[in-house]
């Protein structure tokens, strides 16, 4: 029998289906009792695989893989899994594997709009003719033609949003510690730079990369300066990317022509979060890659990899090293 955990808030009864029509039938899908990480831990003992939340409020930690013995997978339903330990979990010999790749076209859609809503100040524009007013010369929107956009991270994502702007006329700057070949950049459009030249130069930043040691809280107060304020910045990476406070005052204070923030430091962030009370930010609540078709992408390629690991064979994006013998 193939015994899987679900951490993810839903229905055991999904899995069940989609990995029998897969031909796993013998299968016994449970969930925690209850959504805590004692439950959890308790869960997963004897679990052959383990599906992580895509909420991130259950962490699959170093109590939850002690308990995994003889577990073959992690697979996690988003393309994030900083809930996950994943150094531990290799020490351990079990993979880890996300849905990478299932939602590039949701994000790279969801920043190219932020961008154009902030160049074309979309928000002023709608609460003043909800109030009655008609700004048509004094809300001062901008073309993108003519003007450069900067891709910080770019891996599949910032490919999207390259692709995306190649017919707006806009110069489109990237910068990344791997970049692709330069036949690659040249199919694109784009040149590689520094990131400080990056922000010095573009009219829009939009974030794609991870959440690392080396890119946590890199755009501060420093890196905003660079940015300006006739300049827009866009998170779509992680929250902690950015020092929350310092894009706080840069935009209170003008400093930062404005901002559009899908992803929070912590989330949900507070009611009395600072952002919500400025008028030049955007805010969604980490919906970039949420989208009818990147969901069904993700399912799918979450059971497939279920599929694949019940069967002996070695599970597709793997994000931790962990290979097969």
């Amino acid at each position: 029998m193939t015994r899987v955990v679900s951490s993810a808030p839903m229905p055991p009864q999904f899995f069940e289906g989609t990995l029998g029509a897969a031909g796993i039938e013998d299968l016994e899908v449970t969930v925690p009792s209850e959504r805590t990480q004692t439950a959890f831990v308790d869960a997963v003992a004897g679990a052959d695989l383990v599906v992580g939340d895509y909420t991130f409020e259950l962490e699959i930690d170093r109590a939850v893989i002690d308990a995994m013995e003889g577990c073959r997978l992690i697979q996690q339903p988003s393309a994030g899994y900083q809930h996950i330990d994943i150094e531990y979990a290799a020490s351990k010999g079990i993979p880890v594997a996300n849905s990478g790749g299932a939602n590039d076209i949701a994000v790279a859609e969801h920043t190219v709009m932020s961008g154009l809503a902030l160049i074309k100040h979309l928000r002023e524009a709608d609460k003043a003719t909800r109030e009655g007013s008609w700004p048509q010369l004094e809300i001062g929107g901008v073309e993108l033609a003519g003007r450069t956009w900067g891709i910080v991270g770019f891996g599949r994502i910032g490919r999207e949003v390259a692709r995306r702007l190649s017919g707006f006329g806009c110069t489109v700057l990237f910068s990344d510690p791997f970049p692709p070949s330069e036949d690659v950049q040249s199919e694109l459009g784009v040149s590689e730079v520094d990131l400080d030249a990056l922000l010095k130069k573009s009219d829009v930043v939009s974030l794609h990369c991870p959440l690392t040691d080396e890119t946590r809280n890199l755009i501060d107060s420093q890196a905003l300066a660079k940015i300006g304020s006739a300049g827009f910045l866009i998170n779509v990476a992680r929250g902690e990317v950015i020092v929350e406070d310092d894009l706080v005052e840069a935009l209170r204070s003008g400093k930062l022509g404005g901002a559009a923030v899908d992803v929070f430091t912590e989330e949900p962030p507070d009611s009395g979060h600072p952002l919500f009370g400025l008028e030049n930010v955007i805010l969604s609540p980490h919906i970039a890659g949420v989208t009818a078709e990147s969901r069904r992408r993700i399912m799918a390629a979450t059971v497939e990899n279920l599929a694949r690991a019940a069967k002996g064979e070695e599970p597709l994006n793997v994000v931790n090293g962990v290979v097969s013998d």
